[in-house]
């Protein structure tokens, strides 16, 4: 929920790993699905994941505290191979006024010569603070979506 007529915040749910056999470059990581009035104010990869594990959400972008490695950024990230996952962390900003669903996170990637695109069934419901119950069975209905699709 957005507390006022402007958000800012870091979605870190998502993670990543390499093969064990084999290194992975990000191409791209994108968020799929944000209303028009939801920036994207950036991408970033933290890890090897540790005690910490990953939190799910941070009160600014980019996040200070709480992640278990570095943090850089996601576009051109080498994941070595067999070194574990890495938490996606994505900033957004924007004016909340009506209802916003990401529907996923597409991550672009290339092992070796070949390129792959995966899209992680990641979603957010993102809603003005005066739309409390709408947005809970929004997030209702779009977790049961994306159970189903799996």
């Amino acid at each position: 929920m957005v507390d006022g007529p402007e958000m800012e915040f870091t979605d870190g749910f998502e993670t990543f790993k390499a093969l064990d056999d084999a290194d992975v470059v990000i191409e791209s990581v994108r968020s799929v699905g944000d209303a028009e009035e939801v920036t994207v104010l950036g991408t970033l990869l933290s890890g090897p994941l540790g005690e910490n594990g990953i939190w799910q959400s941070f009160d600014s972008y980019p996040p200070v505290e709480g992640l278990d490695g570095p943090v850089f950024q996601a576009e051109g990230a080498r994941i070595p191979a067999g070194s574990g996952g890495y938490q996606i962390l994505i900033g957004y900003r924007g004016v909340i006024e009506e209802m916003s669903i990401r529907r996923g996170v597409e991550v672009t990637y290339r092992i070796g010569a070949w390129v792959y695109r995966d899209t992680l069934p990641a979603g957010i419901v993102m809603c003005p603070a005066d739309e409390e119950r709408a947005c809970a069975d929004e997030m209702d209905r779009l977790v049961k979506e994306i159970g189903d699709a799996q």
